[in-house]
């Protein structure tokens, strides 16, 4: 880690130095970010072999809410802030620093952050950086060419700009709570685990990317306001179309396929507590196929379910008898059977089968083994993509896994800042480090 100006970032030291350059080393960010939207996209910006600075605060207010989802010590008392496994497996490959943004003091140390950066990402709640008069008007003044991407709920403008929100009130708002789940009148069931809150990561790391494209070309800096709900209302599929063409919301369906003639198309249960296979017939070629596979039993052979037409006009006694078959099954070994016929069959996977036994998963390298300086090694959610001529690693720049609470502070404020010892020891006496 090294000094460093706006116009030509220096290229960060690693002790996992690659051979070839990622795609993002020399760019410098400061992390803000909390929880998983902001932390997600920082920690792909962090894969692709960018200087990740995450900086947090010891006070109960500031601290990360998934700092806290911890172990419990054999005393039954909460563990170390360190421990985290959320925390670890969503914020690999930082740095990490601690910084008193309340006191002014703090502020102006970021602010001598932000001028030997390229980016800034932050997802406080609305107005709180304005409140710092840290907000991008601001900070372009100190940095013109800093890229800043700013993710909240319903986004910095419009009539909600103000309103909090975590993923699943934007899931809400997004449109796809209302369509998941059974048919009415069951309720809507939403997407279980915040998925809003990793889709807008994702997007959030593109839209840094494509900004430090334009960057480039240009000289100039953005800033991007990024909004969650208008994240949702892109992967809602139809929905926004059948309703300008009918006037009508998109029904729940289930597990059905509502827009083509595919059936048998759901999960159906196998051998064993909790154990389900999902099959999505497309074809009547591949329905023939699924038959001759399951033996041809004279129910799949009935006339109603000759053709993909009578097969959706009775997909309840479809799915009935379909189940009736695949209770008796083993998961597996049925979705190998089918898939070596061409038929769609997935196994419907817990966390310890993704884990302990999806040969597919291993054979990518899905989980990675990163040292964390407290907890040792522990293995952490990979990259979704392979690049075959592009190093990219999770562990990023410092090769470990997330940072413990104000872990580089000697390194980041001494190598960026150039602070002596003796400086930092006094910052961190008066707290503001």
């Amino acid at each position: 880690m090294a000094q460093t100006t706006q116009s030509e970032p220096a290229k960060p030291k690693s002790p996992n130095k690659s051979v070839s350059r990622r795609p993002l080393e020399g760019v410098r960010v400061i992390d803000l970010t909390k929880i998983v939207a902001g932390p997600n996209a920082t920690r792909m910006l962090a894969t692709m072999g960018a200087e990740v600075i995450r900086v947090e605060w010891h006070d109960q207010r500031a601290l990360d809410l998934l700092r806290g989802v911890l172990p419990k010590a054999p005393g039954g008392e909460a563990d170390s802030l360190n421990r985290s496994g959320l925390f670890n497996n969503i914020n690999p490959g930082k740095y990490g620093i601690t910084l008193n943004m309340s006191l002014p003091q703090g502020r102006d140390l970021f602010k001598r952050l932000i001028a030997k950066a390229a980016v800034l990402c932050e997802n406080y709640s609305p107005g709180q950086m304005e409140r710092w008069e840290l907000g991008y008007d601001s900070l372009r003044k100190i940095n013109p060419g800093l890229v800043y991407l700013q993710i909240s709920g319903m986004g910095k403008s419009g009539t909600y700009n103000d309103y909090l929100s975590v993923g699943p009130t934007a899931q809400a708002l997004s449109g796809l709570t209302h369509m998941s789940g059974l048919p009415a009148p069951m309720p809507p069931a939403g997407w279980g685990y915040s998925y809003l809150n990793h889709s807008t990561g994702y997007y959030g790391a593109m839209h840094v990317m494509l900004a430090l494209l334009n960057r480039r070309r240009t000289g100039r800096g953005c800033y991007i306001d990024l909004s969650q709900t208008e994240v949702g209302v892109m992967t809602s599929g139809t929905a926004t179309l059948e309703a300008q063409l009918t006037g009508q919301p998109t029904p729940r369906y289930g597990n059905r396929m509502p827009a083509a003639d595919w059936a048998p198309h759901g999960a159906y249960p196998c051998r064993g507590p909790d154990e389900w296979i999902t099959l999505a017939v497309q074809t009547d070629e591949q329905w023939q196929a699924c038959v001759a596979e399951i033996g041809s039993p004279d129910w799949a052979r009935d006339a109603r379910f000759r053709t993909a037409a009578g097969r959706k006009a009775h997909e309840d006694d479809l799915d009935r008898l379909m189940a009736e078959f695949t209770k008796s099954e083993d998961r597996y070994e049925l979705m190998h059977r089918l898939q070596k016929q061409g038929v769609p069959a997935g196994v419907v996977q817990t966390a310890a089968d993704r884990y302990l036994r999806d040969p597919q998963l291993k054979e990518r390298g899905a989980f990675v083994p990163l040292p964390h300086s407290e907890i040792g090694t522990w293995p952490i959610e990979g990259f979704p993509a392979k690049f075959h001529t592009m190093p990219v690693e999770v562990g990023g720049l410092p090769g470990r896994a997330a940072p413990c609470m104000g872990e580089d502070n000697d390194a980041v404020y001494r190598d960026v800042l150039g602070l002596t010892p003796e400086t930092i020891a006094q910052l961190r006496e008066d707290w503001i480090i």
